[in-house]
């Protein structure tokens, strides 16, 4: 069988389970498999790890030299400060918007209250009314550099290389116009694709991605022929309790069909994906015992 590791508060215990086997490879020596990831522990690599804020997105980037890049910031401030707090995270390296609605961004409000902000990237035309105008007043009272990206530009954020290939051009959508970018890290890379649905979609076209953070809580406005082009191997949904039927089961089932695991922070609570040394990913969710991927 395969051999997993799960260290809970500097114990280490060994679980074993017959028949099963790792993800897809990415690269030509890097597999995929799965380990528990417990929220508070110094991480071992670089890691991504898509928060459980509910019905919203917060993605959180660190690397064990303490960089910190997050991404949106949900619905709730509460939930976010404490997400952070468990991690003891009190500066933020580079924090993204990826668009205006309050499912991403309500969680912000405050954040500068108790972590600093370095930079903020904020989708272009980002409105400056609403839960969106708070925060950025805030930023800009606290001196954090922002900027509005445009496709093409790229950075190097602690163990991160990140490239922002979308929003291609103004749509009458604030979804479509959700800042889209790719995330490196040890040879894997991750799409974290803001809310956008069909037409942003196809205009970005085909991208190579080992790991997806899935559209807009998995809503059924996604291209199946666009997800099922990616080649994920692993597809995170962010969401919470809802009314409008998110995730839909047409999306799960193309990512599945595909080869992608699906995970869902509604069911496996936080998930993190870990790069390990040699560019493969580990991924869990952290209310399972031991998730292996299938």
């Amino acid at each position: 069988g395969w051999v997993g590791a799960l260290s809970v508060a500097g114990v280490g215990l060994l679980a074993l389970r017959r028949g099963m086997r790792p993800l897809v490879a990415i690269g030509a020596a890097a597999a995929l498999t799965a380990w528990v990831v417990v929220p508070g522990l110094p991480p071992g690599g670089p890691e991504m790890i898509v928060l459980d804020v509910g019905q919203g997105d917060a993605i959180l980037l660190r690397d064990p030299a303490g960089t910190a890049v997050l991404f949106d910031g949900g619905p709730d401030p509460g939930v976010l400060r404490r997400a952070l707090a468990s991690r003891r995270i009190d500066r933020i390296d580079l924090l993204v918007m990826t668009h205006e609605h309050a499912d991403h961004l309500t969680g912000l409000v405050g954040i500068t209250r108790y972590a600093s902000v370095a930079r903020a990237w904020v989708a272009p035309g980002l409105a400056e009314d609403g839960v969106a105008g708070e925060v950025l007043a805030e930023l800009r009272t606290a001196g954090t550099l922002i900027e509005a990206p445009r496709v093409g530009w790229s950075a190097s954020v602690g163990s991160f290389s990140l490239e922002v290939l979308g929003p291609r051009r103004r749509y009458a959508s604030p979804n479509d116009g959700s800042l889209v970018m790719t995330v490196t890290a040890r040879g894997a890379t991750a799409l974290l694709a803001g809310d956008i649905e069909v037409i942003a979609q196809r205009e970005i076209g085909p991208v190579h991605a080992d790991i997806l953070k899935v559209p807009h809580q998995g809503a059924a406005t996604s291209d199946p022929e666009w997800l099922g082009a990616l080649g994920a191997s692993v597809a995170v949904i962010s969401v919470g309790p809802n009314d409008y039927g998110h995730p839909s089961e047409a999306v799960i089932a193309v990512l599945e069909s595909g080869g992608a695991e699906v995970l869902r922070t509604d069911r496996d609570g936080d998930v993190t994906v870990r790069f390990d040394q040699v560019g493969a990913a580990a991924v869990a969710g952290h209310t399972t015992a031991l998730r292996w991927l299938p």
